[in-house]
Order: structure tokens, then C-alpha cells, then sequence
């Protein structure tokens, strides 16, 4: 079943504001600079958001195995690069933020709030100098791992090597707390997962992850960790991959089956959307061009029915409110529940 949104759906979704917790939207503003293309945040990517009513999103760095190890950083500071180059662009649109109070001023100003992350440490290498620059750039959330190894830890696609932290994992979680990073857990092994909880003195998030519970996947999230996540004041932005909500056929309802799980399992104060649409990449010319690294299967099916980019958020809104959650409800689960951990983690 394909669920459908009314006029009603997408001006309460609009109204309400989403805070999209993972794109990889500097791949795609960097390829369309790589193909001598300027301006595509502005004329392809701010349309893409404004439609789904994505007040905030999260933009993460994201290396490519082909680019690895030699390549990360200059692949790292090219992506950060092209992201303020084109903000630079449609700056009257769109502004970076580094912290709640950046957030509530720009979307205040009827902007969109963009806020930077590291989707692995692979461009950081065998120190913490590149994370604190990253910081000073103005990365506020760092995951490990993207499920390769790294010398920060080891990521979900090793989970049968059950390598957790490494020392240097360790000190970096140490770091972040004191600079005002949010570790984030998504693409981590599960021991990696344990290490870092176990590490940390506030909040963890798993930015885009689902619930083992309701589909079994190396990606998903244990009911122990959604619990233990909770416990830190940390949230869980289910994600728009289909491969992470279902085995086959996956919907918004069966999306929304993980929500469901996790609100009866820890409440609705520990659930986020992290979109992860492919799609909104793809049509933007990135992901095609470089095979990402992974066992037979790869990633497994991406896209959900019915819900294959920003635009299609009301649809999420429409059987949110089918099954009886509150305008108060979405309002924590789109936005509110992330600033309350971005605000205890990085102040404002």
C-alpha cells in the first residue's frame, strides 16, 4: 500500500518544519562543480527541500573507497568546499549553522539551516588535528565509520571481526564531548556502537537507522541499543532506505512501523528523520559515478514506495497522523527532539 497525502498533509508539514538528519548533498553540489556547474544548490537542491517542507538537514561528508586512504582529506575539503561555495551563492536562502540557536535564527528568517557532519573519519587519519579543524569548519556530528574500518573504529559491514573502538576512537570521543561534537553511531559495527556509548559523558544519535526488531539488517539498531541511545538523551532518525525497513516491498508504512517500535519502546522524545533519499542525489548527478565498496549485495534496494525524495515528507506526515500521533508529536519527531540534543551537545 502506497500512502497518500492531501493539500492539508503538506501544509502541516510545512508549517511544522523537517529536520532531515543525513544527505549527502556535497556529493551532488560537487559533482555539478566537477561538470563545470554552479549554482545547483540554489536552482535544483533548495526547490528539492522547499517542497518536502526540510527547514534543517544535516549535509555529510562521505568518501568514497576509491578515494581512500590517500585521497580522504582533499576529497573532505573539496565536499566542504563546494557546500559553502554554493551556499555562498544563495545566501539570502540558505545559511550553515553550528549550533541550536544558529538554527532557530536562520530558519527564523524564513532560511534553510544547513549543518555540516562527517560520515567517517577516514579524513581525519591516525590523529585528532583533523577533527578539531573539521570542528572550527563546523562539523557538529562525526559517525566513525561508513562501514569500512577506520582508525577511529570499525564499521558495520565487520561486524563478524567484532572490533569495536580503537584507542584513538577513544581519545576522539574524549575530544568531542569537550569541543561539542555529537558522536553518532549509524554505520557502526555493533561493537563499535557498545564502545561508543559506553564512552560517552551526553547524548549518542544513530542519525539514519532503523529497528532490528521490525527488519533484521547489519545497518538497523538492536532494541539494548535503541534503549541505551534513550538513555543518553539521544535520538534515532529512522531512514528512507529500503533495504533497512523491509525485505522486500518497503512502503511509508512499514517505514513507519519502526517509528511506531521505537516510540513504544523508549517514547516519542528519541525519534528523528534521517531521510537519506538517494533518489534527490541521483537526479543531481552523484552516486552513479563510483561503486560503493561492500560485500555481494552491496547496499541492497534503496528507494521506498512512495517515498523517493523530499517532496514525498507529507506522505510521512499523512500516516503519521493515521495512526494517531499529534501535531505535537511530529513537531518532536521533525525537529524538536534533535535540536534538544544539538543544544545539550553544542550549546545555544
Amino acid at each position: 500500500m502506497t500512502t497518500t497525502f492531501t493539500a492539508a498533509d503538506a501544509e502541516l508539514t510545512r508549517r511544522i518544519g523537517v529536520t532531515d538528519l543525513h544527505s549527502d548533498l556535497p556529493l551532488a553540489l560537487l559533482k555539478r562543480r566537477h561538470d563545470g556547474i554552479e549554482g545547483s544548490l540554489r536552482d535544483e537542491g533548495l526547490p528539492r527541500l522547499r517542497a518536502g517542507g526540510v527547514t534543517a538537514v544535516v549535509c555529510a561528508i562521505y568518501i568514497d573507497s576509491a578515494y581512500l586512504p590517500e585521497g580522504a582529506l582533499r576529497r573532505a575539503v573539496q565536499l566542504v568546499d563546494a557546500l559553502n561555495e554554493e551556499i555562498a551563492l544563495c545566501a539570502d536562502e540558505i545559511a550553515l549553522a553550528r549550533s541550536a540557536a544558529d538554527i532557530a535564527r536562520v530558519t527564523g528568517e524564513g532560511k534553510i539551516a544547513a549543518l555540516l557532519a562527517c560520515e567517517g573519519a577516514e579524513p581525519f587519519g591516525n590523529d585528532l588535528a583533523g577533527l578539531r579543524l573539521f570542528h572550527r569548519l563546523g562539523m557538529r556530528m562525526l559517525s566513525f565509520a561508513w562501514m569500512r574500518r577506520t582508525a577511529f573504529g570499525d564499521g558495520a559491514w565487520e561486524n563478524d571481526s567484532r572490533g569495536g573502538l580503537t584507542r584513538l576512537g577513544q581519545q576522539a570521543m574524549r575530544e568531542m564531548s569537550r569541543l561539542g561534537i555529537i558522536p553518532d553511531v549509524s554505520h557502526a559495527s555493533d561493537q563499535t556502537t557498545w564502545d561508543m556509548l559506553d564512552a560517552s559523558t551526553g547524548p549518542v544519535i544513530a542519525s539514519h537507522s532503523n529497528a532490528c526488531a521490525i527488519h533484521d539488517h547489519p545497518r538497523n539498531l538492536t532494541d539494548e541499543m535503541i534503549r541505551a541511545i534513550a538513555t543518553t538523551g539521544g535520538v534515532v532518525g529512522v531512514v528512507a532506505v529500503a533495504g533497512y525497513i523491509a525485505g522486500s516491498e518497503a512502503t511509508i508504512a512499514r517505514w513507519v512501523d519502526h517509528v511506531d517500535h521505537i516510540v513504544d519502546l523508549v517514547g516519542i522524545d528519541h525519534v528523528a528523520v534521517g531521510g537519506d533519499f538517494f533518489d534527490e542525489i541521483e537526479a543531481m548527478g552523484a552516486h552513479g559515478d563510483i561503486p560503493a565498496w561492500g560485500p555481494p549485495g552491496g547496499l541492497g534496494p534503496l528507494t521506498v514506495n512512495g517515498m523517493h525524495g523530499w517532496a514525498d515528507l507529507p506522505g510521512l506526515t499523512a500516516e503519521l497522523l493515521r495512526r494517531g500521533y499529534r501535531e505535537a508529536d511530529l513537531r518532536k519527531i521533525y525537529g524538536e527532539n534533535f535540536l534538544r540534543v544539538l543544544r545539550q551537545v553544542a550549546g545555544g
